[in-house]
């Protein structure tokens, strides 16, 4: 029995490891395929329970995951508050912090109470660190009283057809889903008033800030919470991110690149993968929305002149292809382009010197700048190019100015030996006219002789 009992022990072994080993090759197989199946899509894989994807160029939505169910938006809820902020109060109001604005816990740039500082310090200290404080300082500030204030983000929400959202404070700092929430959808429309004001544009996109030193605290540095902003490769401009634990994030951004603007919005994201998704959706906006390129890489656009240079005047060449994007429908005779010159360039001027803008507009909206450069180095010239005569014409006109000069002198030599040889001939001529006379005189003295 006890030999029986061993062999059936080991069978059953033999049997789970097979089980999981042909289970594992199974999952193989199925995330193969789903990785097959993604890549001919083309579709972006994303962590994010919920997701929009917005082009400005075109004005369409060019991904969507679950963008119109309901999700805790958290810290990007400051982008509205940051935007009513701005429309209603000056950027150099002071505002006196109160109790319960100090008194905000989670993310805060550490106010007091009693501590006043300007609506754009607390406009910097609601977005670039995302503080609580600073965004209920602003929200007292603007309707007298939180409660009034977020009567105020709920009506200015259903206002712009967000019909699934609903804000129960300025800072976005609850969990609760069924008092404080929106969609990938609705918060779009929000994002995309937001990141059209240039102040909030400008405070949003600022990855640092000092604030000077208040009645109540010394000077303060700030941070961005998320490295996207910092790194320029990333094309995002302007973010306000959202967190409430490692599990749960979100992030509203905006991407300004090669003339290409989109917005993107994520929710129900991980700490480790939402800047990742970021760039997901970036790259596939980027290899999805085709755009029209106005002028190529290397392209001539035109003369810049060059002041005190050995050239006084360059070729100026495209850094980059220029790429304008275009509504759905609408008609290429929509763009038009300018190529503008510094009028400072001075010498020496290296190759790849910047030396002015080639600029592409969409039904006169300017869409996107593209650097033209240098394409050649040019030293300093001479003294006439101070004048705005480059060493090729200053040669060219020494020459001709010399040429000039040898004519002249050789004129006047050649003048001064013709009235010589004219005098010479002259007393040549008078001389024989009086040897001639002299003879006829002799001879009519002879003549007079013989008679």
């Amino acid at each position: 029995m006890g030999s029986r009992g061993d062999f059936l022990k080991k069978v059953i072994v033999i049997l789970i490891i097979a089980g999981m080993v042909l289970g594992s090759v199974a999952m193989a197989v199925v995330y193969c395929f789903a990785d097959e199946k993604a890549e001919a899509s083309g579709e972006p894989e994303i962590t994010a329970e919920a997701a929009i994807l917005y082009c400005e160029n075109t004005g369409e939505i060019i991904y969507a995951k679950n963008a119109k169910t309901v999700m805790k938006p958290y810290s990007i809820t400051k982008l509205l508050t940051a935007l009513l902020a701005v429309r209603n109060l000056s950027p150099d109001q002071v505002v006196t912090v109160s109790a319960t604005a100090a008194g905000q816990g989670g993310s805060s740039m550490e106010l007091k109470e009693g501590e006043q500082l300007t609506v754009e310090e607390l406009l910097y200290g609601t977005l670039v660190v995302s503080g609580n404080d600073a965004a209920y300082a602003l929200a007292e500030a603007v309707s007298g009283s939180v409660s009034d204030f977020v009567d105020l983000m709920n009506k200015t929400a259903a206002n712009i057809g967000c019909r699934n959202t609903k804000f129960a404070n300025p800072s976005g700092l609850s969990n609760d889903i069924k008092k404080h929430y929106t969609t990938a959808e609705d918060f779009l429309q929000i994002a995309k008033l937001a990141f059209a004001d240039d102040t909030v544009r400008k405070i949003a996109g600022a990855s640092k800030h000092t604030v000077p030193a208040t009645n109540k605290s010394e000077e303060r540095k700030l941070e961005e919470h998320t490295e996207l902003i910092s790194k320029a490769s990333s094309g995002i401009v302007a973010a306000k991110t959202g967190f409430w634990d490692e599990a749960n994030c979100s992030i509203s951004a905006l991407y300004d690149k090669d003339g290409l603007r989109l917005i993107i919005i994520l929710m129900g994201d991980t700490m480790d993968e939402r800047t990742d998704d970021v760039l997901a959706l970036t790259k596939y906006a980027e290899r999805t929305i085709q755009g029209i390129t106005v002028v190529k890489n290397g392209e001539a656009a035109g003369n810049v002149r060059v002041h005190h240079g050995a050239k006084t005047k360059i070729e100026a060449f495209a850094a980059l292809d220029g790429v304008a994007y275009l509504p759905a429908g609408a008609s290429e005779s929509l763009i038009t382009t300018e190529a503008v010159m510094k009028d400072d360039v001075e010498a020496p001027v290296e190759k790849g010197d910047v030396v002015g803008t080639y600029r592409i507009y969409v039904a006169d909206e300017l869409v996107n700048e593209v650097d033209l450069i240098s394409g050649e180095d040019v030293k300093t010239g001479w003294l006439p190019s101070y004048l705005g005569i480059s060493n090729t014409t200053t040669v060219i006109g020494g020459a001709v100015i010399g040429a000039l000069l040898i004519l002249f002198i050789w004129i006047k030599v050649h003048n001064a030996r013709v009235r010589r040889a004219k005098k010479r001939l002259h007393r040549q001529m008078v001389m024989e006219m009086a040897m001639e006379e002299l003879r006829r005189e002799q001879e009519k003295k002879e003549r007079g002789w013989r008679y």
